[in-house]
């Protein structure tokens, strides 16, 4: 399946023979000893107009590739070191490259103090194609789970129990550090609620990628970017936080890295030993000819969760030459799950007299083992910039479950009826493998050339077996039990261009797909299988008016394929009246999106978009009204469509309060033929998050008070009713800076819960779902080690939207 990987590497031979203007030097202090990190920007010399930005490397070096002729100047800047500007010289064809040789920086210990106290990153920011959320210097995400931080980043909804929409919108990809997630549906949910906030530095939110991100994802992309230490020698931190809500949320974490000469080892591990609860309230009617109501349900669940998960990555980066690096990294997730349920049904007249009750136990045991391996390398032909990154991922992601279902049915005097017992028996494997190559080639006068190879296969087996607990033992229900394979092939192929002007930047690309998949229900011999091609172009344009005024355009073609679960025919139970099952013929959705970027004097953003999707997948209801039960199913609408204008203003009071208000209102419309009529949900919806972070005083003290609200807003079938929350916390730095202490408080008033209404057809219910959100944690965090700075290697691995997919 890799038989074109080596069309790259003519690519690189063919391009190889282009050059470039450039500008490098090396960064020392006043000792002589190399200073990594620094940030080092050239400027115009007549006007002193700033042209690129760079970072001193592990060595100290920094580069320019592609300047324009002209006379230029080189500002260095180091936390805790003075300013240094050199003298001007002049690029032309009689001096195409420059070299400054030995940049020495002096030792500036009272600027340190300044920017140590009162530099603080907000806890968001909007970048041209982003949205950044800086977990690492938020207070009140201390503690907490990276599912808690996303519920309170902006335009992200999270069902606690299947799913995380970004605008309204499924097809999110999820990745970690670059590599989507293997799990989707309640298996990621779980996996992020087991990973603490403690070993974040940001999230990313991408909501129109370019072509060499996988096309994958309708929505755009959630980016979890894992902390990584910068400093030289030996050197991490640990962190241990307990939440208390209505139960206990005890975390520990660890960061360690060693930096020496050629090597660099890294590794984290974590431990979350959380125990939450899900309470439920679903109110059903059901209706008989002529739609006259027959019968009510009114049901409540109580599920207690303790879980426990365990999670470490380890790596290492050698530095074979200047030029070239390789690098391996193992992650691992351990994850385990109880789950003690109970739910109460009643089932009443259309008067409201009680008819009957059942009365359910739902017991849940869960085992789980996720296991990722990367190979990467990255070689820099010569000193312009041309160069190659390939990496070869395998993954493994295996889960066991048992669950035990034992129903109690009265009638309406309490007199019991019957009951019945049922177990299911769950087990199931994913293989990930995939190889990826990227080449980057600059062509001079800011234009550069990439181009990228990749291919994957993805194999799934799940086995489930249904039991009847009979007084005279267990026996297997045939019909109900069923084993699915499933397998997928992707293989991909881009090119983008990018060119830079005086005032517009610009940049075109264009991504190949091709997929095969087959699938197999080895219990009913059922199978199917798919082949098709699709082409995604994706185009972005940037133009400065001056100063303050900054218009930003852009256009993808985005594909969403449904994830391994959604494929999956196993019915899996929630109560005798309740289950939630796959659907193996789903089709991929295919969505264009349009937006339009302004930004004023480079903080305050506007952002219009547009987007439109065919046979978009969302979750849908179905019921029976003779037998009583109501069943989950994911489907394929036929039209969705969606425009957003968002709002990012960030506010400064003096310097010791920074505010950032983001809103956005959005219009989402579904239209599609479904069970019989003509589905049409529409709603103009509005959500605002005010994020405030408060100094207080010079002596390490600082705060922060955060909320958001949504309203109403439609998706698919469902109408979700509006939510908020509002936080607060508060933190001390130790003097010698090397130790945090951290209070928090979030959901201050209760009022982060889901709450959906479906009218449709024969369905008329109401759900609402609320969690253990209101909770208090303490944390302490520790860093030791050496204070060094190095450049960190950040990569990206090639398991991309196969992860996000997996369950």
């Amino acid at each position: 399946m890799f038989k074109n990987l080596p069309i790259l590497f003519v690519l690189c031979l063919f391009f190889h023979s282009v050059g470039a203007q450039t500008i490098k030097g090396q960064v020392n202090d006043e000792a002589g000893k190399s200073l990594e990190f620094a940030n080092v920007t050239l400027h115009r010399a007549i006007d002193s107009v700033f042209v690129k930005a760079s970072l001193s490397d592990n060595q100290g070096q920094f580069e320019f590739e592609n300047v324009a002729f002209g006379q230029f100047f080189v500002r260095v800047t180091q936390v805790g070191y003075q300013r240094f500007s050199s003298p001007a010289f002049v690029i032309n064809t009689e001096n195409p490259t420059i070299n400054l040789r030995s940049v020495s920086l002096m030792q500036d210990a009272k600027n340190l103090n300044e920017v140590v106290v009162r530099a603080q990153k907000p806890f968001l920011e909007r970048k041209l194609d982003r949205l950044i959320v800086n977990v690492e210097g938020s207070i009140v995400s201390t503690g907490t789970s990276i599912l808690e931080v996303l519920e309170r980043s902006p335009g992200v909804v999270v069902n606690q129990e299947s799913s995380i929409n970004l605008k309204g919108k499924q097809g999110v990809i999820v990745m970690i550090d670059g590599k989507p997630t293997p799990l989707s549906g309640a298996d990621l949910i779980n996996y992020l609620k087991g990973i603490p906030s403690a070993n974040i530095e940001r999230i990313e939110i991408v909501t129109n990628p370019s072509a060499k991100y996988d096309a994958a994802g309708n929505a755009g992309i959630i980016d979890i970017k894992f902390k990584k230490d910068q400093r030289e020698g030996f050197n991490g931190n640990y962190s241990l936080s307990y939440g208390q809500g209505r139960y206990r949320k005890p975390t520990a974490s660890a960061n360690l890295n060693f930096r020496k000469k050629k090597w660099n080892f890294f590794g984290n591990y974590s431990i979350s030993m959380p125990k939450g609860f899900t309470m439920f309230y679903i109110n059903r009617k059901f209706f008989g000819e002529n739609r006259a109501l027959t019968s009510v349900f009114d049901q409540t669940s109580l599920i207690k969760m303790p879980m426990q998960s365990h999670n470490a990555k380890v790596g290492a980066d050698y530095y074979l030459s200047k030029k070239t690096v390789v690098g391996v990294m193992l992650n691992a997730n351990w994850f385990g799950l109880k789950r003690d349920g109970f739910t109460n049904s009643l089932i009443s007249e259309p008067n409201g007299a009680l008819r009957s009750t059942a009365e359910t136990d739902n017991q849940l045991s869960e085992k789980r083992f996720n296991g990722f391996a990367n190979v990467n390398l990255k070689h820099t032909f010569d000193d312009k910039g041309k160069e190659l990154t390939v990496d070869a991922d395998y993954g493994r992601f295996g889960a066991s479950t048992k669950q035990d279902f034992v129903t109690n049915y009265f009638n309406a005097a309490k007199a019991p009826l019957n009951s019945e017992a049922l177990r299911t028996d769950q087990s199931g494997n994913i293989d990930v493998r995939s190889v990826k190559a990227d080449y980057l080639h600059p062509l001079g006068k800011g234009e550069k050339f990439e181009a990228g190879l990749k291919s994957s296969l993805v194999k799934t087996d799940n086995d489930i077996q249904f039991f009847d607990v009979l007084p005279s033992g267990e026996q297997l229900d045939t019909k109900r039990s069923n084993h699915f394979i499933y397998s997928e092939n992707v293989n991909a192929a881009y090119v983008n261009y990018a060119k830079e002007f005086k005032k517009t930047d610009f940049q075109a690309g264009l991504r190949m797909e091709h997929t095969v998949t087959h699938g197999e229900q080895v219990t009913t011999g059922e199978k199917f299988s798919r082949n098709y091609i699709y082409l995604f172009p994706s185009v972005f344009a940037n133009h400065k008016f001056d100063k303050n005024n900054q218009l930003s355009v852009s256009y993808s073609r985005r594909i969403d394929r449904p994830n391994y679960r959604q494929l999956n025919p196993f019915r899996i139970f929630v109560d005798p009246f309740t289950y939630v099952v796959g659907d193996p013929k789903l089709k991929p959705v295919l969505t264009n999106s349009f937006e339009v970027n302004h930004t004023f004097k480079e903080k305050y953003v506007t952002t219009l978009s547009y987007a439109q999707s065919k046979e978009v997948i969302t979750d849908i209801f179905a019921q029976d009204d003779a037998t009583k039960i109501s069943y989950q199913i994911p489907a394929n609408l036929q039209n969705f469509d969606q425009v957003n204008l968002g709002l990012t203003i960030p506010v400064t009071v003096k310097k010791w309060l920074n505010s950032s208000i983001i809103g956005s209102v959005y219009w989402n419309k579904y239209t599609s033929p479904l069970q019989g009529g003509n589905l049409v949900n529409e709603y103009t919806a509005w959500d605002v998050r005010v994020n405030n972070s408060f100094i207080l005083g010079n002596k390490g003290w600082s705060a922060e008070m955060n909320g958001f609200y949504q309203s109403r807003n439609a998706w698919g079938l469902f109408i979700i009713k509006n939510l908020g929350q509002a936080s607060v916390g508060l933190q001390k730095v130790s003097k010698d800076r090397k130790s945090t202490f951290k209070l928090a408080m979030s959901d201050l008033f209760y009022t982060n819960h889901i709450a959906v209404v479906v009218n449709y057809q024969n369905m008329d219910f109401f759900t609402d779902r609320r969690w253990d959100s209101r909770v208090v944690t303490f944390s302490f965090t520790r860093r030791f080690g050496s204070n060094t700075v190095a450049q960190a290697r950040r990569r990206n691995t090639g398991v991309e939207d196969e992860k996000r997919r997996a369950n």
